[in-house]
């Protein structure tokens, strides 16, 4: 399996981020494609899937960790043309810890994923065309290698104690911008079939949707197999190698 090129290594330690088209066939977005349209229709049953109900309030929401209870999602966490481009944008083994399915964009404000999950980095695999109509994520190319914000910046005595967390955010992408070292936020427009890996302290957020409709994407996200602070101990980390486990 091919991994990243030194052209798309050198963007991605510039950037945060790199975009790589015909990563998935268009069979194994297809398949996918179905098999959540089918979930959502109730056509497929499935221990663990919140049914959907129509006009309800969640009714085109994301799922989270779906591969916890799907086969099939803890196939595409672990697709092995993944593989290599996590290690090489890693520089270590990756473990996928997370998946989060979506039937159309999110308009999220920004943040950065390693508040959340400290030390990971997202594999965002595009089933369908994405576009700045559907609502395709913003990234501040560079902010990567600007200031993490993590929880301890929210305590008491703290810089931004009693801020909001995405106003913080907002905060720090102005200071990003004014440092004159990273670029304008950019939308990342990908074909179906590409997979956008990116760094985890990166700042983006999910688009404006102008174009209502599906944009169907599965954001997977990883940690290096050598990290060993990781705080959510009864989640289990998934090794391409076929090996599971809870650590610490």
């Amino acid at each position: 399996m091919r991994g990243l090129t030194e052209t798309e290594r050198v963007d991605y330690d510039r950037d945060g981020f790199v975009a790589l088209e015909g990563l998935l066939s268009v069979a194994e977005c297809d398949r996918f494609v179905d098999h959540m349209l089918d979930l959502h229709a109730g056509r497929k049953e499935l221990d663990g899937f919140e049914l959907r109900q129509p006009g309800g309030a969640n009714e085109w929401g994301r799922t989270h960790n779906q591969h916890v209870y799907d086969e099939m999602a803890l196939q595409y966490l672990l697709l092995p043309q993944l593989d290599q481009p996590l290690h090489d944008c890693l520089g270590d083994h990756a473990e996928g810890i997370q998946t989060m399915y979506f039937w159309q964009g999110s308009e999220q404000r920004r943040h950065q994923d390693q508040f959340y999950l400290p030390e990971c980095m997202s594999a965002w695999l595009a089933f369908v065309d994405v576009s700045v109509a559907s609502g395709t994520i913003w990234v501040q190319p560079g902010s990567h290698k600007q200031r993490l914000l993590t929880k301890t910046d929210f305590l008491d005595g703290a810089e931004f104690h009693e801020w909001d967390y995405n106003d913080a955010v907002d905060e720090q992408f102005r200071r990003n911008a004014a440092s004159g070292e990273v670029a304008e936020e950019i939308p990342v427009e990908v074909t179906k079939g590409s997979v956008v890996f990116f760094d985890g302290v990166l700042v983006h957020r999910g688009g404006e949707i102008l174009r209502p409709g599906v944009r169907h994407v599965l954001a997977n996200h990883y940690i290096p197999h050598g990290f060993d602070d990781w705080p959510h101990s009864s989640w289990t980390r998934y090794g391409f190698d076929g090996i599971s486990r809870r650590h610490p």
